[in-house]
């Protein structure tokens, strides 16, 4: 900046006059004088700082002659004095020059000359070097010097020991004023932005909402259709639903919806409502559709109505959802995706979509094997199939699952289903002569350890699920029903108490012959605890096998009004428990059985993932394993070079059963075998089968109870077993290492384990 300001050079170089700045033509002054913005200096204040420059030159020599005088000890030759502002100010009139000019004015002292800048500041400004050419130099903060003229508003001024007034301003302060102002302006346009945009986005969202609920309603008469058979308005309705989802998915695709996603903490509220309705959408259009059109071409009719199952139909909805898996797949991994919300009602809508998607996507895996052979399974074509059904019972517990107290025997012709009466197991009495079975079953399940060693795997129904392979057990039963009854059985099913608690909970409840209620909430412990406990020894035999035949007959009754998707999540969950277990004599269902889960056999292909089975069987042949309480918890892992893993697993057992229950406990509940240290003592084998081609090794036993190892071959797999003895309160834990075969490429581990009759949460 040049103009109208000095001060001393501290080098001692002389001060030079302003020259007055111009603007807009070569001749004219420019810039912003002292004057006003855009003022030009006028020729009096050009005169006056003539002057000023004449006579700062006179004082400086003067200031130098005092300077050397006091330095010799001589006296200055010109004494100087102060001027006041006042006198500074007056300088600015016409004829200032002249009176400064005059020799009464040498004495004015003041620091007059370039620019000065504060070292400590950065910057650039324009000042005037000693030859009066204008330079760039560095600074934000400038000190000016004059005397006493105005320089505009937004300075500090100061009067110097010489009456020099003193402003120091920051340079271009009035353009950060302006560019101040402007911030204001734009950040008061972004504010009304997103003011506009906060509502656009809360009617948008409403819009969403709106439609999201319509749709929910149409896809609730959809299903209600589906299971009534009303399927010739099903492509308009699902023709709806996908509008609708189209339309969500446009609004959330939105810029309104993408800027609304970035928004801190509540952002991953907003994109788990986008990624649910892309994935409503997904499903609607590469799902929904297609299968609403399949089934309009099936035979109309209920899929479940008076014991007949509607083939044409079930196999229509099958074929749609195998048909359809990939997109289904697909929406699944994008709703359990979803991270963490925190918005309760969103938290709440994602937990149920969740829920919601991992049943349907279990649903359609199952469509996907079972599609294929559903027709001949059904009876389809005029064929009848007879499947033998086992109730078992886990207080007498069974590596399978549990004691099968009783059987019946259900024919599907054409999807119309009859059940036969639920009676006792029974044995292969004389003439009939056991079935053969294996030296490595002998071994493991009837010999040995105080045991007789007499065949009952092969002699008796009541023992066939001892061996955990489910298959081998279904074919024993299976040629024990044909040579007994005569029966030629293509299947055989086997469910236990806490399944059936979870059926009824679905289709409803049902009695016993003196009229207690057994339902959803209370069927394991009726079956399992209170007639034993409750009814003579006589009784409790039918008791438990038309309970159970009532059961059946109850959900197969109730099949056509209940909800298909919660009877397809209680068949998963039993599956995954162990609790539901089927053959079949026909090689591509028992495949599909295998790829559904509920197959039961054991896992012999090393290149498969790796299963550990930890199996108990019951050996005081009593009904106390309602106290049982039985976890397997794999504490560590380490992935090997060869391909294996190795694992370190740790399975306790308890008897929780108290002292009261000891007292109270009925004859036909307790322990009868002539190894039994007391009527409370369980009597059990526990076996852990170790994957194939793997190992179990480093076994390390403790607890209260006692327990006696020993090692063995199954169907080529190696097993660790041993004889247990718990009294009531006693425990057992067996700590191992299991390692699997290099063949199964570091896969993970998966247990199988034989399901008790409670779930203990807790110890006792």
């Amino acid at each position: 900046m040049a103009g109208n300001h000095f001060k001393g050079s501290g080098d001692g170089r002389p001060a030079v006059p302003p020259r007055s700045n111009g603007a807009g033509r070569p001749d004219a002054p420019g810039g912003i004088g002292q004057n006003g913005g855009g003022n030009r200096t006028s020729p009096g204040e050009t005169a006056m700082f003539t002057a000023l420059y004449e006579q700062s030159q006179k004082a400086k020599k003067a200031a130098r002659a005092n300077g050397q005088a006091a330095a010799t000890g001589a006296t200055p030759a010109v004494p100087p004095r102060e001027v006041s502002a006042n006198s500074a100010g007056n300088a600015g009139s016409a004829n200032a020059a002249g009176n400064a000019s005059s020799s009464k004015d040498v004495g004015i002292t003041g620091n007059l000359g370039t620019i000065y800048t504060g070292a400590s500041e950065t910057g650039t400004f324009a000042r005037l070097d000693d030859s009066g050419a204008e330079f760039v130099g560095s600074g934000s903060k400038e000190d000016y010097y004059d005397f006493g003229l105005n320089y505009g508003d937004g300075t500090s001024s100061s009067t110097t020991s010489d009456g020099l007034v003193r402003h120091r301003h920051r340079k271009g302060e009035n353009k950060n004023r302006y560019a101040a102002t402007a911030v204001v302006a734009v950040v008061a346009v972004v504010l009304v932005a997103l003011g506009v945009s906060g509502f656009m986005f809360f009617n948008s969202a409403k819009t969403v909402k709106a439609q999201a609920k319509e749709a929910v309603g149409i896809v609730a008469d959809l299903k209600g259709k589906v299971t009534s058979g009303d399927f010739s308005t099903l492509p308009d309705d699902t023709k709806k639903i996908n509008d609708l989802c189209s339309s969500m998915k446009t609004e959330t695709s939105s810029p309104l919806w993408t800027m609304a996603s970035f928004v801190p903490v509540y952002g991953s509220d907003i994109n788990a409502a986008r990624t649910m309705v892309d994935a409503l959408s997904d499903v609607s259009s590469g799902a929904l559709v297609p299968m609403a059109d399949n089934l309009a071409q099936a035979t109309p009719g209920k899929l479940f109505q008076d014991g007949t199952i509607n083939v044409s139909a079930l196999q229509a909805v099958a074929d749609s959802l195998s048909d359809s898996s990939r997109a289904f797949k697909s929406a699944n991994e994008k709703i359990q995706g979803i991270g963490d919300t925190h918005i309760a009602q969103v938290t709440e809508l994602v937990d149920k979509a969740k829920d919601g998607f991992a049943t349907l996507n279990g649903a359609v895996d199952a469509a996907e094997k079972v599609a294929p052979v559903l027709p001949q399974m059904l009876g389809a074509n005029g064929q009848t199939r007879h499947y033998l059904v086992l109730a078992m019972s886990n207080v007498e517990i069974r590596a399978c699952g549990g004691f099968p107290g009783s059987r019946g025997v259900m024919s599907v012709t054409d999807g119309k289903l009859e059940l036969g009466d639920f009676v006792k197991v029974d044995l292969m009495k004389e003439p009939l002569s056991p079935l053969p079975i294996t030296d490595e079953e002998a071994n493991l399940f009837t010999t040995g350890w105080g045991l007789t060693g007499f065949n009952t795997l092969g002699y008796t129904m009541g023992d066939v699920t001892m061996t955990p392979d489910y298959p081998r057990a279904a074919q024993l039963v299976s040629d024990m029903q044909k040579a007994i009854v005569g029966d030629d059985i293509d299947g055989v099913f086997a469910v236990d108490p806490v399944f059936l608690q979870y059926m009824l909970g679905i289709v409803g409840g049902t009695q016993l012959p003196d009229g207690t209620v057994v339902d959803g909430s209370n069927a394991a412990k009726v079956l399992m605890h209170d007639v034993y406990w409750n009814y003579p020894v006589e009784e409790q035999d039918a008791i438990f096998a038309a309970v159970a035949g009532s059961a059946f007959n109850k959900i197969v009754d109730e099949l056509g009004s209940s909800d298909i998707t919660k009877i397809a999540a209680a068949i998963e969950k039993g599956a995954s428990e162990g609790r539901i277990l089927m053959y079949s004599r026909n090689d591509d269902e028992e495949k599909a059985a295998k790829a559904l889960g509920i197959s039961g056999a054991l896992q012999t292909d090393t290149s498969e993932a790796p299963i550990l089975g930890v199996y108990v069987n019951n050996y005081s042949y009593s009904k106390m394993d309602w106290f049982l309480d039985k976890r397997v918890t794999i504490d560590s892992s380490v992935e090997n070079a060869d391909g294996s893993t190795t694992y370190r697993v740790t399975t306790t057992l308890k008897n929780t059963m108290t002292p009261q229950e000891k007292a109270e406990m009925p004859g036909y509940f307790q322990g009868h075998n002539g190894i039994s240290q007391d009527i409370d003592d369980e009597v059990l084998r526990l076996y852990l089968y170790a994957p194939a081609g793997g190992s179990i090794s480093d076994i390390k036993t403790s607890g209260s109870g006692s327990i006696e190892m020993n090692e063995a071959t199954h169907d080529g797999l190696k097993v660790a077993w041993g004889g247990v003895h718990m009294l009531l309160g006693q425990d057992i834990k067996v700590e191992y290492t299991v390692t699997t075969s290099k063949d199964s490429g570091h896969k993970e581990l998966k247990v199988r384990t034989t399901p008790t009759a409670q779930t203990f949460e807790q110890d006792k």
